[in-house]
């Protein structure tokens, strides 16, 4: 099995503290380790080898950081412009023999349960053996209404819906069957391309030419790249195709996509250097300070993260994690030497 790790992600909702140069998969905030780091750890006991799709301009930091953490002889793919997702899976099949099977993550989770996760990585693959797309679904915690959802029956896919609103996503948590869309799947490299070509035709052309200037060059030129019609697996293959199987999973899962999801996994699973992160213990309730680069004192103040960083200090109300990605489209528009 092949870790095909999808490296792109702007975090633009974690704005000031990821960026163009650092974004989040990059940020070495647990226990010094990035969350392409960790991804990469728990995958590699069980996966022949990894392929690292990754925006060029990131390509020298992936390559380092995978290397700091063990990895060797990873083969990165560079795109000179991010394509999304069904444009990086399918430049990563054309490069692997029909029967390997691809296991294809993002880059920017975080799962704190990694014995669970595995097994449910094994059952997909096994079901991946058998010509299946297996996407990993969750056991959702709560209505959320920016994740799309899976209603399911044992291991087959009902149907996908795309990030409901709120009185729909309470009514599927309800219900009980259905589940959160992780954004992991597997599946043979072969039954991929031929899922693409079915469903995605215009996609396949153009990534079978781009693809091919890499096995040849090494590099993928913009113009091939910017063929490629840009569209996510979920869309363009995993919700028209009939052969999507899906392995419910209780793991421990964040996307972390957004300063409440971060605060609660520095709070809550893992240790930081005091360079990282500070946890406020006395007057100020449920609220944290992330950097220090200086002083931040808070007297008074309830469930508010302070993202201290040399050149922004942003201050935030929990549960307004949201709106960071609007506060991070003004500064681009207005003050982009921040970004």
């Amino acid at each position: 099995m092949l870790h095909v790790l999808l490296c792109g992600g702007s975090g633009t909702r974690l704005w000031p503290l990821s960026n163009k140069q650092t974004p989040k998969q990059l940020l070495p905030l647990f226990d010094g380790q990035s969350l392409l780091q960790l991804t990469w750890v728990r995958n590699s006991t069980f996966c022949d080898g990894v392929m690292a799709v990754v925006n060029e301009q990131q390509s020298e930091m992936v390559s380092k950081q995978l290397g700091e953490a063990g990895a060797q002889h990873v083969q990165m793919m560079e795109e000179p412009v991010g394509r999304n997702t069904a444009a990086a899976i399918a430049l990563a099949a054309f490069s692997a023999t029909p029967e390997t099977i691809l296991l294809i993550t993002p880059a920017d989770h975080l799962i704190g349960t990694p014995d669970l996760y595995e097994e449910t990585i094994k059952k997909a693959a096994e079901l991946a053996a058998e010509g299946h797309l297996v996407t990993i679904g969750l056991q959702p915690a709560y209505a959320e209404t920016g994740y799309g959802y899976i209603q399911y029956a044992g291991y087959d896919v009902v149907r996908f819906t795309e990030k409901p609103n709120k009185v729909t996503a309470e009514a599927m948590l309800k219900s009980g069957d259905y589940l959160w869309n992780s954004g992991i799947f597997c599946g043979k490299a072969g039954v991929l391309l031929q899922q693409l070509l079915e469903h995605a035709p215009e996609i396949y052309a153009a990534a079978s030419e781009a693809a091919l200037i890499w096995k040849e060059t090494g590099s993928i030129p913009m113009a091939a790249m910017e063929a490629i019609p840009s569209d996510s697996i979920d869309y363009a293959v995993l919700e028209k195709s009939d052969i999507v199987k899906v392995v419910p999973s209780a793991m421990q899962w964040s996307d972390v996509g957004g300063y409440e999801a971060l605060a609660e996994a520095l709070a809550s699973h893992y240790r930081y250097s005091n360079h990282q992160a500070v946890f406020i213990e006395s007057d100020p309730v449920n609220s944290m300070v992330i950097g220090k680069d200086k002083l931040v004192a808070l007297v008074g103040v309830e469930n508010v993260v302070v993202v201290n960083t040399p050149e922004v200090l942003l201050i935030l109300q929990k549960g307004k994690g949201q709106e960071v990605k609007q506060l991070h489209q003004w500064v681009k528009e207005n003050r982009p030497e921040l970004l």
